[in-house]
């Protein structure tokens, strides 16, 4: 969503909230700051006229020195005020969008979480976001005072001298046109610039995160590569901006504060003339150097807006999404589970799941399999209610998966999947997420069936450990059966299993299959499968290709039928006893 000028403004004013009175009370702060500031440059010029006129004494010096000094002090006073209190709107506006971007993280359709980089939320939330704090505190009393301070003082210069003020105003257009072409596509380039940034930000996010894997698998090279082209990509892109602007602000450097060139000549012969005074000659001098310096800051100052602008739009885009639209308030369901009617969804308008039909009945197992692509997954996220359907209905317990509040229906699931979320806190506490009034006994009974009580039970703080960052402290299958043990806990009616057991060493997955089975007694399993030798005892196995369901029965009708499961079965036979024949060598 792009953001115009007016548009900035108010949706700045919206986030505001109850605190937009105090971004009102800023500006008037900041407007009363400047009219104290006029007082040091007319009392500069009166104390210039007398020493002039010879008409000074000692007290006369000391008299109108204390007045400039003390409207440079109130100016300052209230401009501080002005800055506190434009900081504090500010944090209560970023605070705002933070609460509203969190918020809006939990309404989106969990698959918006899964499938976007880490990289690019973090480039949200944090840099972002944080980039506002600078330019916002200091926008508001800043270009109203960059504003407001060369109005007051031009109407002066016109009050005592409409010819003055033209000669004063000589030099500001060639400036405009320095700033017009300092100006010259801007969105562009802004645009280029925070893709550049931000790309740099997630390449290295992942190359943070992914270090180890990069080490591990001698990706190196081609990882740093790619991390320094992202960092080359940022500085040529900030360079040409910069490169572009240098000239143009060297004009307007040189050009705007010329005002002398036509004031110092012309006030001289109106006051030869007797046509000005002296104390006016002197004011109409000094006054354009003050609102000259104040309008020099003025591309500072929509630099700043610029990129408040640009943020803002980013954040807009991201509120923008659609969400999953759920209602509040809980239905009643039957003792069906998942029935798919011709079902359809894409990723990005590519169709990934194409007119899918079939019905689970309770407490059986069923077992979703096909090469990878197929929409196995897919499948399994829909049923969590991660996505919504762009084609069909989806139906659980007799009702609309839409027409389900998704806390209900979460309530009904645990969905363990092959990477799920372990979080910095102790073991206790990331089992306890299955039910969060569990008792130890209850805690412990979940991590004996989750076959990982032994090894936590071996560490020095046992079930108080932390885990670490994301569950760094632990090994992948160890990991996977904290989960298992949360979902255990959980004691859900429907338990889905997305490639569980896919990344794990043949002692985890005989005890991640042994916690599974555990899982599993008296309840419905919806199994994505990689290997296939977990699913020969299910109930159905519906087999997937390019999107579509092909085959569906049993293990053993499905090899009789020599379809397309017979040969994914043949594939996997054929790659287990290589892998064996390897072992053995």
């Amino acid at each position: 969503m792009k953001c115009n000028n007016k548009n900035t403004i108010s949706v700045l004013i919206k986030y505001a909230g109850k605190e937009k009175k105090q971004l009102y009370k800023s500006i008037c702060l900041a407007i009363i700051g400047e009219l104290f500031g006029m007082v040091p440059f007319l009392a500069i010029a009166k104390l210039i006229e007398k020493i002039y006129q010879s008409k000074i004494s000692f007290q006369t010096v000391l008299y109108i020195t204390l007045i400039a000094l003390g409207g440079q002090i109130i100016k300052g006073l209230f401009t501080l005020y002005s800055t506190i209190t434009s900081h504090k709107a500010t944090y209560h506006i970023l605070k705002n969008i933070r609460t509203l971007v969190a918020d809006k993280m939990l309404r989106v359709p969990m698959g918006v979480m899964i499938d976007t980089p880490t990289g690019e939320f973090k480039n949200l939330m944090v840099d972002t976001i944080s980039k506002l704090e600078d330019s916002m505190a200091h926008f508001m009393p800043e270009i109203t005072s960059g504003i407001v301070s060369p109005a007051l003082f031009l109407i002066l210069i016109f009050v005592l001298d409409y010819r003055m003020g033209l000669a004063s105003l000589l030099t500001i257009p060639l400036g405009m046109l320095g700033y017009i072409g300092m100006m010259k596509d801007y969105e562009i380039r802004s645009k280029t610039y925070t893709t550049a940034q931000n790309n740099m930000n997630s390449t290295l996010v992942e190359y943070v995160n992914g270090i180890e894997v990069i080490k591990a698998f001698n990706h190196s090279a081609s990882s740093y590569e790619k991390f320094t082209n992202a960092i080359k990509f940022f500085h040529d892109s900030t360079l040409a901006w910069w490169k572009q602007s240098w000239l143009w602000s060297a004009f307007v450097q040189a050009v705007m504060p010329s005002t002398l060139l036509g004031t110092l000549p012309l006030g001289s012969y109106l006051y030869m003339n007797s046509k000005i005074s002296l104390s006016s000659f002197i004011v109409c001098i000094i006054l354009p150097i003050g609102f000259i310096a104040h309008l020099m800051k003025i591309g500072k100052y929509s630099e700043q807006f610029n990129m408040v602008k640009a943020s803002l739009g980013v954040i807009e885009e991201f509120l923008a999404k659609d969400e999953l639209k759920r209602p509040k308030r809980k239905v009643d369901l039957d003792d069906t589970l998942y029935h798919f009617e011709n079902v359809s969804f894409a990723y990005d308008k590519k169709l990934v799941l194409k007119n899918i039909s079939f019905e689970l009945k309770s407490n059986t197992v069923t077992a979703l399999v096909g090469s990878s692509g197929s929409g196995k997954s897919t499948i399994a996220k829909l049923m969590a209610g991660f996505w919504d359907p762009k084609e069909g209905n989806i139906f659980y317990g007799g009702k609309k998966i839409s027409e389900i509040p998704f806390e209900q229906l979460i309530s009904e699931i645990s969905y363990v999947a092959q990477d799920n979320f372990l979080f910095n806190t102790s073991i206790k506490e990331n089992i306890k997420m299955g039910k969060p009034n569990a008792s130890d006994k209850e805690i412990v009974e979940a991590a004996k069936a989750a076959s990982c009580h032994n090894f936590i039970m071996e560490l020095e703080k046992g079930y108080d450990t932390k885990v670490g960052d994301a569950g760094g402290a632990l090994s992948g299958g160890e990991r996977q059966r904290i989960t298992i043990a949360r979902a255990i806990l959980k004691k859900s009616k429907v338990i889905i299993l997305d490639e569980a057991t896919a990344f794990a060493d043949p002692e985890n997955e005989y005890l991640i299959q042994n916690a599974i089975n555990n899982l599993i007694k008296g309840k419905t399993l919806i199994v994505v499968a990689h290997r296939l030798s977990t699913i020969t005892k299910a109930d159905t196995i519906l087999t997937l290709k390019d999107g579509e369901v092909v085959e569906s029965g049993t293990h053993s009708d499905l090899l009789d039928k020599n379809g397309v499961y017979a040969s994914l079965w043949r594939n996997y036979i054929k790659g287990f006893s290589k892998d064996l024949g390897e072992t053995d060598d």
